[in-house]
């Protein structure tokens, strides 16, 4: 179906019904000119956004309309996550130039609405408008943490343990992957699959970021790694004025993606540093508190939990090599909007 002839107003109708979570704090969702919600008393909330667009962030060719919308929400839902909130809410506008079909959009609002449903979210307004060229999405989202327990940048201190959720580099070897369609790349088809997967489709660690929130472990600094291992870090370095040793020998590298990458003449250690996309939890603790975890609950709710390094007194970032050598990072590789990969 054209767009031009379903109209925008029935477009957003259409859309609506292809959401099905709803929330008992949304008194009025999508149809008026505002939202109107009840948000639990006694909790702070905290709001994100993020925009997508084409041809930046996302490439049609590599990505089918399902996981765009999937990603759309998930990247933000880390944003709250790394904050130890919960996401309640979202709002989402559209810039659509006319090339597309109603039911690419049907396609994109399925992968939104299992998004919504997995993570409890409720999409309860936005806005849908004409692009000339490409198209744009801008999502924001709300979400809520007990007050005592807001995650932030800063309070890391020297002498704090560092810890990472899951593992790393696979979104980006997914990424360099379908980037490369002609390249005839060797090894195992599952590895392949999987790093795929992880930057198609990631999943935000939601019950890990909530589990520390209720825990009595002192999160002293947390972010969520979007920008790579070592920019990601450096902005919580950056807002405690520290510095971080990293252990190479403890990185958690799945050894299937580290025989993928050297098989393809790729390095496994610049993708786990500076890789991106990995939407991971990066958090600090106190030393007295590193009893205090329970790894093992932690992995039973989401995912692995691997401590890395150290915060220091001496700024900058030194890798502690698996022979014992230490190199300083002198840049904190990663992608920047405006400059680029690093």
């Amino acid at each position: 179906m054209d767009l031009s002839k379903l109209g925008e107003f029935k477009l957003i109708s259409r859309l609506q019904s292809k959401l099905k979570y709803r929330s008992p704090q949304v008194i009025q969702g999508i149809g008026d000119d505002c939202a109107v919600l009840s948000p639990n008393s006694g909790n702070y909330q905290v709001l994100t956004t993020d925009a997508l667009v084409e041809g930046v962030h996302f490439n049609l060719k590599t990505i089918t309309p399902e996981q765009l919308g999937w990603k759309t929400l998930a990247v933000n839902i880390s944003d709250v996550a790394s904050m130890g909130a919960r996401p309640k809410f979202s709002v989402i506008s559209l810039g659509i130039p006319k090339r597309f079909s109603v039911n690419f959009l049907d396609r994109f609002y399925k992968g939104l609405n299992q998004a919504s449903q997995k993570y409890q979210v409720e999409l309860v307004g936005g806005d849908t408008v004409s692009s000339p060229k490409c198209m744009f999405i801008n999502l924001a989202l709300l979400g809520e943490t007990f007050k005592r327990k807001v995650f932030t940048r800063s309070g890391a201190r020297p002498g704090d343990r560092i810890y990472v959720t899951g593992t790393l580099g696979e979104s980006a070897l997914g990424l360099k992957i379908l980037e490369s369609p002609g390249k005839k790349w060797k090894g195992s088809k599952t590895c392949r699959a999987k790093c795929i997967r992880r930057h198609l489709k990631p999943e935000p660690r939601v019950e890990a970021a909530n589990w520390l929130s209720r825990s009595q472990c002192r999160v002293t600094s947390m972010i969520d790694i979007s920008d790579g291992l070592t920019q990601d870090l450096g902005h919580i370095l950056e807002a405690g004025k520290v510095g971080a040793e990293l252990f190479e020998s403890e990185l958690p590298i799945s050894k299937a993606f580290i025989k993928y990458s050297i098989i393809n003449n790729l390095q496994p250690l610049d993708l786990a540093l500076g890789g991106g996309e990995d939407y991971e939890l990066l958090f600090t603790l106190r030393p007295e508190d590193v009893k205090k975890i329970d790894i093992g609950a932690i992995t039973q709710v989401d995912q692995p939990v691997t401590q890395i390094g150290e915060i220091t007194a001496t700024k900058g970032i030194r890798l502690i090599s698996k022979d014992g050598r230490s190199r300083t990072l002198h840049r904190q590789m990663g992608y920047n909007h405006f400059k680029g990969k690093e």
